[in-house]
């Protein structure tokens, strides 16, 4: 929004208005003592227009472009100042004043203040000495440099102000981007608890009503032991729980092994870590006949991020450790 505003604004200040004052001094060339002076203040002053517009990738201007726009403007007075009139106020004579007001206008609002008040010094100095010389009175030549001391220095505000809203812009994206994500996040959780229920409610129910109609068999009494195992696994599991390793652990309490799954993280595992631990857990709990097997993912900030540790007493020798660091590093014992 800020460079839809300020773009037409620079083109306005830094073409426009110095090309007016061009025609203007076209117009009063009669005016002058010589031609050729100001003709070519004129070409330094078309020169600098170009420079002083040149597109950027925001609003700003580099410091090279500032610098051949102050020392034209300077070199513009000064050619213009020797072929005035001395005795009789120059009126339009004296075009360049409101083209180099202007273009250190147009200099302020592309950021290079610094430069804007050191070229608009420099020429209400110069500018102010040439209308002494000319014989103008005081008042005169503070009129022929006031109002482009006033422009720079509402320009100057102008910059502010567009620093303000800058500012705010930035700041109104950011909080957009965490509210953005906020919702996301809070829909994201909506949708998985809805999914969650919805499961719940195909695999419980139907247990749920034999046990209310007292209808239940053993058969039953096994599935719904399973699915309570199961139901832990995905609260206490968290981010462990995926599908084919809660696949795996039911699997693997129907032949008798006993499984818990933890997650004590309180944080998502990085992936590749998620990936690895998930491949070495499914791999233990599909070969498990008996005994217990314990996987836990670790809080932040442990060297080791999971561990999985399987132990089946009647094969005593097949003790199974493991940790799995971030760094995918792998520790057996």
């Amino acid at each position: 929004m800020n460079e839809a505003i300020s773009r037409p604004l620079i083109l306005a200040m830094g073409l426009a208005f110095p090309a007016a004052h061009i025609l203007l001094g076209i117009v009063n060339l009669n005016r002058i003592l010589a031609i050729w002076p100001t003709i070519v203040a004129m070409g330094i002053c078309a020169a600098s227009m170009v420079v002083a517009t040149w597109p950027a990738k925001d609003r700003s201007m580099p410091r090279r472009h500032a610098a051949f726009v102050v020392a034209g403007a300077l070199l513009m007075d000064l050619l213009v100042q020797s072929a005035l009139p001395s005795g009789t106020h120059p009126g339009y004579a004296a075009w360049h004043c409101g083209a180099i007001e202007m273009l250190m206008v147009t200099v302020a609002i592309r950021k290079q203040i610094f430069a804007a008040w050191l070229g608009i010094s420099i020429f209400a100095v110069f500018d102010f000495t040439g209308s002494m010389v000319h014989e103008l009175t005081p008042i005169d030549g503070l009129a022929m440099v006031v109002t482009p001391l006033m422009w720079v220095a509402i320009s100057h505000a102008v910059n502010k102000v567009f620093d303000r809203c800058d500012v705010q812009i930035r700041a109104n994206e950011a909080q957009e981007k965490i509210s953005a994500a906020r919702l996301a996040k809070d829909h994201a959780s909506w949708i998985a608890h809805n999914e969650w229920l919805t499961e719940l409610e195909r695999t419980a129910k139907p247990l749920l009503t034999r046990i209310a109609c007292r209808a239940i068999e053993d058969s039953d009494r096994t599935s719904c032991r399973l699915l309570q195992d199961e139901l832990r696994d995905q609260v206490r599991g968290r981010a462990l729980a995926t599908a084919t390793v809660l696949r795996s652990a039911r699997a693997a309490r129907a032949r008798g092994v006993e499984v818990e799954i933890c997650d004590d993280r309180g944080t998502d595992l990085p992936p590749a870590v998620l990936l690895e631990a998930s491949a070495q857990l499914i791999s233990v709990l599909d070969r498990a006949a008996g005994g217990f097997i314990t996987a836990r993912a670790l809080p932040a900030g442990n060297e080791a991020a999971v561990t999985i540790f399987a132990y089946d007493d009647s094969l005593p020798d097949q003790e199974f450790y493991v940790e799995i660091r971030e760094s995918l590093e792998l520790l057996h014992r």
